[in-house]
């Protein structure tokens, strides 16, 4: 919905200002970023319909965007009636694992209790999931699944949502500024949907395979309890496992592996818990939980947002499956190894050996990416790049640096410059269905350009002239000369 009552003031992680766009830089001269669409309105997460098709939430006014073939489309998909305060708002969108054969999206949101935008008063309905069908032009069909907490607020809503490669539905909600069992105080009020993360079927209902589900109530929801606040999940594509961004207060944002019935400490531990005097004593556990440190921490706090694996070679080798994470303060992208058990990183700093980045020195060991703007998710397209979503409106995309192959075709017998034959190529490593072509000129010369990097079989075809196939390698970032002989028939 439109706001028209108050403008938005940004307070808490939305404190995006000094993270301006600028110019984007990556510590990878062969990477490139390019600016796929702007115009959104404080956008806070995205997903792929489709090819070039995309769907993105703007946080104050409800509305799910779509972009189509980088160009936003003028009327919103979807408006739903919002509360923006603080962390409030439009926050999370999951697609189904089956989609688009099973057209459902899910939405995470404030939900305004007056049926338009709100900013605080009245007092939002809750923060609420819902399931759409999308029916190729928008979204329809509203299912409530999930009712959660939303006051005191008006911070840590959390908001992430994915779909496991379990098939179920992970939500994430942070403290609402709740003191209880949940945030890991013994003689607290009772388990009441804050600090957690919910795992649900599609349909919303609890799976009996819960770690918590045989004690009832409110925990039978529970994967994992005791988050500050968390604006990020994402599942390990080798070994399936979830893993969690955290935000800290005034220190120690984290990264965590997240098990089924992993308590992550807050108000008692953040950071690893060799930090915390109090160490683990005073923490709630319940039956079949426990405790385990964050396998990254940043001392100052940076606000960690979106996570992604980059399930694609589409960057290089590399770079494949490896995580990435987004914050919000400065507009950084960080980049993390996975070790080869994958339950932790490689990190070159000698100072890094106790996994947490006291220093700017420390941070730069991760640092992969600048400039952005605020980062608010991180998706891998259907193309296999990286795709950044920025809070100031903008998509970017993380690509290799295009290549080109040029050279010149003769014929053999004569040495003549062969004019106007048509050369057609297309990538064999990556696998790609399309061709790219060209002809060459008067004096004999092609260039297929923009390619991306990879391997390539490409054909040289003239009338009266046999045909000819290559198989070359072209480089990010480079020029590959590819002359050939073409002999008459």
């Amino acid at each position: 919905m439109i706001q028209t009552r108050q403008a938005w003031v940004a307070i808490g992680w939305f404190l995006a200002g000094t993270a301006l766009v600028s110019a984007q830089t990556l510590n990878d001269p062969a990477l490139a970023v390019t600016e796929v669409v702007s115009g959104l309105s404080a956008p806070t997460a995205m997903a792929f319909i489709g090819p070039n098709d995309i769907l993105a939430l703007q946080k104050n006014d409800g509305w799910v965007r779509r972009v189509l073939n980088g160009v936003l489309q003028p009327e919103p998909v979807l408006d739903v009636a919002v509360d923006q305060t603080s962390e409030r708002g439009l926050l999370g969108i999951a697609l189904h694992p089956a989609f688009p054969v099973t057209p459902w999206v899910y939405l995470y949101y404030t939900e305004s209790s007056t049926g338009a935008d709100t900013f605080n008063s009245p007092p939002p309905v809750g923060n609420r999931i819902y399931r759409f069908r999308w029916d190729g032009t928008a979204l329809v069909e509203p299912t409530l699944l999930l009712n959660l907490p939303v006051l005191p607020g008006p911070n840590h809503d959390g908001g992430a949502i994915t779909f496991g490669p379990d098939g179920k539905l992970y939500a994430v909600i942070g403290d609402l500024n709740h003191r209880g069992q949940l945030q890991n105080l013994p003689s607290g009020p009772a388990a009441d949907d804050t600090s957690v993360i919910i795992r649900l079927n599609d349909d919303g209902t609890v799976p009996s395979d819960n770690p918590f589900f045989q004690q009832g109530g409110n925990l039978a929801k529970y994967y994992a309890y005791g988050m500050r606040n968390s604006f990020g999940l994402a599942f390990d594509p080798v070994t399936q496992k979830l893993w969690m961004s955290e935000n800290g207060p005034a220190a120690y944002d984290e990264i965590n592996l997240i098990e089924p019935g992993s308590n992550s400490g807050w108000v008692q531990i953040m950071g690893p818990v060799a930090r915390s005097p109090q160490g683990l004593d005073g923490l709630f556990q319940l039956p079949g939980s426990f405790y385990t440190d964050p396998k990254f921490s940043w001392f100052e706090t940076v606000a960690p947002t979106a996570l992604v694996f980059l399930n694609s070679s589409r960057l290089g080798e590399p770079y494949h499956n490896d995580l990435f994470v987004g914050d919000i303060n400065f507009g950084n992208l960080y980049r993390f190894r996975p070790t080869p058990t994958r339950d932790g990183f490689h990190l070159a700093h000698p100072g890094l050996s106790d996994l947490v980045a006291d220093t700017p020195d420390e941070v730069q060991d991760v640092l992969f990416g600048t400039g952005f703007g605020g980062i608010t998710d991180l998706k891998v397209g259907p193309d296999g790049r990286l795709y950044i979503l920025s809070f100031l409106g903008k998509i970017f995309a993380v690509s290799q640096q295009a290549a080109t192959l040029e050279g010149t075709v003769t014929d053999p017998g004569s040495g003549t410059a062969l004019d106007g034959v048509l050369v057609r190529g297309r990538s064999i490593d990556p696998p790609s269905s399309l061709h790219v072509y060209a002809r060459t000129d008067a004096a004999g010369v092609y260039t297929l350009s923009q390619l991306n990097p990879g391997r390539y079989r490409v054909f040289f075809v003239l009338n009266g002239y046999r045909i000819r196939g290559r198989t070359v390698d072209v480089q990010p970032g480079e020029t590959t000369t590819l002359d050939v002989p073409l002999p008459a028939r």
